[in-house]
């Protein structure tokens, strides 16, 4: 079984569709999709028109039970408050890393975020997929969309051009994990079939896909980014 670390809800649709529909089973780790006290109002969800992030966070929890549908994938919940809600007070690693265990007892290989865009939530669940909890597992990075695509799919993932006056992966790099880790990059290209069911999935998300689908920039559902994933296996 695949475990797919999801950091909030939303990333494992928006950047590992690739293992949400492959060949082997694959649930959904949600990790920080917990319930905000009642009052609270981020400043995200505020922008993207809620009153009240408790209810905002029932109206995503309902929203992704919707999207993994379309997948066809089951989902854990681990609870935790993501950091709009924790007021500034960092992710304690050790209740982080006791809860992604249990939750990813059964799983033989883990997907994780690789961390690009430096969130720091994504970059918690990286370095716990990284450490010594998760050896003897397979383990694989995937490009976090959107902040991956800010700049569009490198050459090598489109076969296009090189841009002689951007370097995407040199970009990538000041984000992905250093100390001696070793990745071999594969690039994912999703069938006409697996764009439209990813592109359903992803309208359930209506609360957020309009923030994070409105700027030229990271436009995660045009037709030149939706069609394609990265991810990275992680050498033992």
């Amino acid at each position: 079984m695949i475990a797919v670390l999801s950091p909030h809800l939303d990333d494992a649709v928006l950047s590992a569709w690739t293992a949400l529909r492959g060949a082997e089973p694959a649930v959904v780790v949600n990790v920080f999709d917990g319930v905000p006290p009642a009052g609270t109002l981020s400043g995200w969800d505020r922008i993207t028109g809620a009153t009240d992030s408790s209810e905002r966070m029932r109206e995503r929890l309902e929203e992704d039970r919707r999207g993994l549908a379309v997948a066809g994938s089951a989902s854990a919940s681990l609870g935790l408050l993501e950091d709009l809600y924790r007021d500034g007070r960092p992710q304690d690693p050790a209740e982080l890393g006791d809860a992604l265990a249990a939750a990813t007892a059964d799983a033989g290989e883990l997907w994780a975020p690789a961390g690009i865009g430096g969130h720091g939530d994504h970059v918690a669940v990286r370095d716990w997929a990284l450490g010594p909890a998760a050896r003897g597992r397979r383990v694989r990075l995937y490009a976090d969309i959107p902040y991956a695509v800010r700049h569009g799919w490198p050459a090598w993932v489109t076969d296009a051009d090189p841009d002689p006056y951007f370097s995407h992966d040199l970009w990538w790099e000041r984000f992905m994990p250093g100390d001696g880790v070793v990745l071999e990059a594969a690039a994912h290209s999703l069938s006409g079939e697996e764009v439209r069911l990813k592109l359903r999935a992803l309208a359930e998300y209506r609360t957020q896909l309009a923030g994070v689908d409105s700027s030229p920039l990271t436009l995660v559902t045009h037709p030149l980014v939706i069609g394609h994933e990265v991810s990275w296996g992680v050498a033992p």
